[in-house]
């Protein structure tokens, strides 16, 4: 096996990339075979054998070619009865052959055409799977080779070192844009200094918005960046490397050469890559903002580029959310943290006509607080909450000294107090559902024991529905219906308590507090079920004791029987309009409560 360094373009055998690719590959089949089978996605028939929901066992496929079957350790969970794969368990058998299986590209030439979509879908998924396969693997070699216990470092290294991705989509680190070696330069887990160049745009072509001066530019804001200054008529945008380099300066030539926008350099900061590969954390001002770039990537199945609407509410929300909290009595003494988006910048006209390219939505910025402004310095720190479920290279648990610290038991009590109750809360009291995931939530602790928690992103991470608010209603820029069209996934406002409802659940407790259940089982045998009712106890208690919250829970249907949940794989491979999927809601079903929406 080879790999291309940069200092040395020979290839060489590397017995590092070997063993990460057998690591990333046996992660890639798991979790891609996982969902495969979670979303029912395989045609009638295929499955020939499977243990019972909420049990373990082997589960048996039958391919495309019927000579050909696999065979894998799974555990169905009792939440959401997720398949969980075991990681180097799934083995292929032909004829009199067996062999363990850690390629993803062989185990979907075998199963894709068994499953939903077409030839162009299933094309798409492969190339997704392929790029994460090899991403992930390369990010393993860095991991392995800093050889550093995640708990251990500070935040922004802490972001930057995650190698996990997403836990449950397949595609969880395709990046398609990067080439590999861009990959190893701007990917976070490299945690190479990155620069960002700034541009003067000139106000006919950009808009701008800020919580300090509504409409234009916070100058202060850009001081602390140390970011060159222009005269009036134009604002200040910082872009990523990647973005000039690949979509931005000959896209912008024309525009350049008539001085209606003005190259102004790179950054005289340095600044590091976070998870979510498109924010930059500032290292040479620690306490300056963080900058959210448009990145014309692709990535968990998902743009990176910003619309311009979105960049332009980003501080009306902010500003929004911040005077909800500070006039709530319980979030203000939760002391959760809103990283609070304090200025966008966007280009709003199409550029780029002399490249074909329209760079609207890959031509924005957004100025994001850091967390380390609003911790205790003597006390307190923070780590990523995907961090909670990390492995570190000797494949301990990064928070077993926290664990053992505290008992699993008493930890994880407090963890879930901290971290759900604020999120439910403002859904039920003030009807404002966050998609609170594990990369839009930081936890705040004290030697590892939770004390409370932090939120960011906020700028597309917001639902509500105006009519039921208890509060203010924000003045917000019109989602233009374009982007309607093209994302219908993509809005603000609502209209229906259900889906705000499932905005804020499938994201708080399908994909972040589901993915620490299942891990707290496999790692320090803690019960699935426990989890789940000591969950659902927390919640109910908060309900009991908030009157509006108590009524909110009710409206929104917060403990109905039934929620709903996005299918991620289904969307990659179905032609038409994927619907969510109805699944038993944990908070009932797997704590054991009787089914009923009372608080």
């Amino acid at each position: 096996m080879t790999i291309q360094f940069q200092a040395k373009p020979t290839q060489i055998f590397d017995d590092a990339l070997t063993s990460a690719l057998h690591a990333a590959g046996g992660r890639v089949v798991s979790q891609t075979l996982g969902a495969l089978l979670t979303e029912g996605l395989l045609s009638d028939g295929a499955l020939l054998a499977a243990p019972a929901k909420g049990g373990a066992g082997e589960v048996a496929i039958q391919a495309s070619d019927v000579s050909v079957t696999y065979r894998a350790i799974v555990k169905r969970t009792v939440a959401y009865d997720r398949w969980l794969v075991e990681e180097g368990s799934v083995r292929r058998f032909k004829a009199l052959e067996d062999a363990r299986c850690d390629d993803p590209i062989l185990l979907l030439g075998d199963l894709l055409p068994l499953a939903v979509g077409d030839a162009v879908t299933h094309e798409r998924f492969s190339d997704e799977i392929r790029r994460t396969f090899l991403n992930h693997a390369e990010a393993l070699v860095a991991s392995r080779r800093r050889g550093r216990a995640l708990a251990s470092q500070g935040y922004d290294a802490a972001e930057a070192y995650l190698t996990d991705g997403h836990r449950y989509h397949p595609c969880f680190k395709s990046r398609i844009g990067f080439s590999p070696r861009e990959n190893r330069v701007y990917g976070p887990e490299f945690a190479n200094t990155l620069k960002p160049v700034w541009l003067g745009i000139h106000k006919d072509l950009s808009a701008s918005s800020s919580i300090a001066v509504p409409g234009r530019q916070d100058r202060s804001l850009l001081t602390s960046a140390d970011a060159p200054a222009l005269d009036g008529d134009f604002h200040i945008l910082p872009v990523h490397p990647w973005q000039w380099e690949r979509e931005i300066e000959a896209a912008t030539t024309l525009e350049r050469a008539a001085g209606r926008i003005v190259f102004l350099g790179e950054s005289r900061h340095d600044y590091l890559a976070q998870q979510s590969i498109r924010t930059l954390a500032d290292q040479t001002s620690p306490d300056a903002p963080s900058l959210k770039l448009a990145l014309s990537i692709r990535n968990t199945s998902t743009a990176r580029t910003l619309a311009a609407h979105t960049v332009l509410n980003a501080p009306i929300i902010s500003a929004w959310l911040h005077d909800v909290s500070h006039s709530d009595p319980y979030l203000d003494a939760s002391g959760t943290i809103f990283l609070l988006e304090r200025m966008g910048t966007t280009v709003t006209l199409p550029l780029g006509l002399n490249t074909g390219k329209d760079l609207r939505g890959g031509m924005a910025a957004i100025w994001r607080d850091p967390v380390h402004k609003y911790l205790c310095a003597e006390t307190e720190a923070a780590s990523p909450f995907s961090m909670l479920t990390h492995l570190d290279v000797d494949g301990r648990p990064a928070i077993a000294p926290w664990v053992g610290a505290f008992s699993v038991e008493n930890w994880t009590r407090e963890l879930l107090r901290v971290s759900s109750i604020p999120v439910v809360h403002l859904l039920t009291a003030h009807g404002i559902a966050l998609e609170s995931h594990q990369q839009n939530m930081v936890l705040v602790h004290r030697n590892g024991w939770p004390v409370r928690i932090a939120l960011k992103d906020f700028h597309d991470g917001v639902r509500f529905i105006p009519e039921r608010l208890h509060v203010r209603t924000p003045a917000l820029v019109a989602t233009p219906a374009e982007h309607a069209r093209i994302n219908p996934n993509s809005y603000v406002e609502a209209k229906d308590p259900e889906d705000v409802r499932d905005f804020m659940f499938d994201a708080l407790f399908g994909v972040n507090l589901a993915e620490l259940a299942f891990f707290l089982e496999r790692y320090f045998g803690f019960d699935e079920r426990v989890f789940w009712r000591m969950a659902a106890g927390i919640i109910r208690e908060h309900l009991h004791s908030n009157e509006a919250a108590g009524k909110g829970a009710v409206t929104f249907g917060l403990l109905d029987d039934e929620v709903l949940v996005e299918d991620l794989a289904r969307r990659r491979l179905d032609t038409g309009q994927v619907p969510a999927r109805r699944v038993p809601n944990p908070l009932i079903h797997a704590a054991g409560f009787p089914e009923d929406a009372s608080c």
